[in-house]
Order: C-alpha cells, then structure tokens, then sequence
C-alpha cells in the first residue's frame, strides 16, 4: 500500500515552494498518495495545477502568515483533524507558518513530519523582531521534527545552531523538470526579465534604480519584465513611473514562465535574502545568463563569472552588470551555456525527487524522530 504524504503549505500562490511542492508531486505521484493542504479560502494556481496531476488538495481558511496564537491554534487543529480523516503516514511542511502548524499537529497525532527548508526566517537580513521569534519558533519545534531537509548547504550550515541531531538534517537541492524551450542570449538588444512576487524580500525597485543610473550613463535602457504580483506591485509601479523607467513593463503574475523566458537574453534577481530560488534554476535551464545578488543560497547555485555575475545590493553594481551584458552577446552566450550546464548536473526534478522519496520511505508509519536518515549531498 503506498504511502499517503499530507503536504501542508501556509500559501498557493506562483512561487518558489509552490514549484518545488508541483514538481515533487508531478515526480511521485505514482509511488505515493499525495494531499495538500493550503492556507487560505481562494482557489489558488497551486490548487489549479495540482488538479491537472490528479492531486487532491483542501483549502485551510485559518492558515495564513499570521503568527497570532489564535490563528495558529485554528491551523493546528485544522491540519489535525485533516490528518485523522485522511489518515497521512507522513506530514510534510514548507514555509514558515505552515512549518509550525503543522509539526505541531504531527505531533498531537503521533505522526512523522518532514520539514523541507526553503529558507530559514532568522537570517541576518531579517528584521529583528521576526528573526528572533523565528529562531524562537525552530528552537522549540526542532525536538519534534522527524527530519529537516535543506536546500541549499548555506541553510544546512545555519541547521547547526537548532537543537536538532546531525542525522535528522540533510541537504537536498531543489529541482525542475527539463523544458524543450531555450532560450537565445545572442540577440540584440537584449531583454532582461525578473521572475519573483512584489513583497519582501524582493527587490525590484533596486533594479529601476540601475536603469536610472543606466540613463544617466548615458546607455540606452534596455527592455525589463519584472513577472509576478503581489501586495506592492502598485508601489513599484508608482516607483517605476517617478523614474520614468519607462521601458519596464509590469505584466503581474504569469502561468507562462518558460516561453517568456525563452524569448529573454538576461535573467535578474535582486533580493535581500534566498534560500534556493527556483526561479534562478528555472532561469538557468532556458539557458539565460544571471545577474544576482550575492547572496549565500545563490552562491550556490550561480558562481561569479561563470554562470553569471554576483552583485551587491545598490544601483551602481547592477547597473554595472547590466552595461557589461548589454554589449558582450559574447559573454552573455557563454554564461548562458554554462548555466544550462549547471541546471543538467545539479537541479533535475529526478534527483530531487528521489531524495525526498528516501524520507518518506524511512519514516513512513513510525513515531516522530523513530528512525534517522542518513545525510544525502
């Protein structure tokens, strides 16, 4: 009888957990019984594409990104009472609050629970008073995690300072199916796309701020698509027109990343922390050369000067790359093949997949913490 894995996340909307949940279920659904559980009321693109795999999943109105005792309380014992009623063999968690609720009600029904880490919140480069009650959080729920596995070797490394044995923590990359589109970096003038939400940490104004340095330069501004919504797209519309960076274009969300990318020359990213963006993978199996900011979990992925260039956080740097891009086809060519190459030998679904396929299977049906798992590089 396969394994049935309740998968629980706080949001459905497009990014970079929501990929990874899509593609593990897309790799194993024909081994395990999946159902995903999601925060919110709303039909989700999560929900939609999970429906196209057959993959059922419920909505949980409680669960948000509120850490109020009462909103998690409600998660709890709605995740609880889920995991009764479909009787799940293993809890999976991604992103911060459904991490919480859902350990929590693993616990309370003797089931195993597998925490994948797409990033930790007590990074430096988050606000004090989320970090700490983020370090507080994992401090507390690390005893009753069966697992954890880590995206990147960057969020492996800050695994150490949880109480959590060394057995029960294992790095496990993210990873895509393989497209047929590719895309074309040669071509002039090149187009520049950013693939991520408009909320923090994303930084997309940084990138309108390039372009006015571009201009100021005296350099032609090239196209930018910045691909994706959320709650401040209007403030970086408003940022966008006070620059008068009128060659950016703010199309919202996209169901079709991969033909868009595949009409691109330039991948960017520019964001205050990571764990292991998708949308960098996603990038790199077009074939599209990065401009990232140069941060642990892109480090990586992206080596500076190879697959790409790694920038600091301020206009002058991006600019910087921008310009060396916009007149090397050259160089944009050549980061472009070797970041295909990179996507080829590290970021498969299929590698993936059968990491995590080890997890379920060792702690399938036991008790929280039964049975380690060896360490998967």
């Amino acid at each position: 009888m396969p394994l049935r894995i309740l998968i629980v996340i706080t949001r459905g909307e497009l990014g970079g957990a929501q990929t990874h949940i899509f593609e593990l279920c897309r790799a194993l659904r024909h081994e395990f019984i999946f159902h995903v559980a999601i925060g919110g009321s709303e039909r989700s693109p999560l929900e939609e594409q999970l429906d196209e795999l057959g993959i059922e999943s419920s909505r949980i109105p409680g669960l948000s990104n509120s850490y109020s005792p009462q909103r998690l309380l409600r998660g709890v014992f709605a995740i609880r009472s889920l995991i009764g009623k479909w009787q799940a063999d293993v809890v999976h968690v991604h992103s911060a609050v459904a991490s919480v609720v859902g350990r929590l009600a693993a616990r309370t029904r003797s089931v195993p629970s597998i925490y994948t880490v797409h990033g930790f919140g007590f990074k430096a480069e988050v606000p004090f008073m989320r970090r700490s009650i983020a370090y507080l959080a994992e401090q507390i729920l690390a005893p009753i995690t069966s697992h954890l596995l880590c995206v990147s070797s960057f969020e492996m490394k800050m695994s150490e300072a949880l109480l959590i044995s060394r057995t029960k923590v294992s790095q496990v990359s993210n990873g895509i199916a393989d497209s047929p589109l590719r895309a074309d970096p040669a071509i002039d003038p090149p187009m520049f796309i950013m693939v991520a939400r408009m909320e923090a940490p994303k930084r997309q104004d940084l990138v309108v701020a390039a372009i006015e340095e571009l201009c100021r330069r005296g350099s032609a501004p090239p196209q930018v698509i910045f691909a994706g919504g959320g709650p401040l797209l209007d403030k970086i519309d408003a940022t966008r027109r006070k620059a008068k960076a009128t060659t950016v274009q703010l199309p919202g969300d996209l169901r079709d990343i991969p033909e868009r990318l595949s009409a691109t020359q330039v991948f960017v990213l520019i964001s205050d922390h990571e764990g292991q963006p998708i949308s960098i993978i996603e990038a790199m199996r077009a074939g599209l050369p990065i401009i990232a900011s140069n941060l642990p979990g892109i480090r990586t992925q992206v080596s500076d000067g190879n697959e790409g260039l790694l920038v600091t956080n301020d206009a002058v740097s991006i600019a910087d790359a921008m310009e060396m891009l916009i007149q090397s086809p050259e160089l944009r060519t050549s980061m472009g093949q070797r970041s295909r190459e990179r996507y080829e030998s590290e970021f498969s679904a299929s590698s993936m997949a059968r990491r995590v396929a080890v997890a379920y299977q060792a702690f399938g049906r036991r008790a929280p913490g039964a049975l380690p798992l060896k360490e998967t590089q």
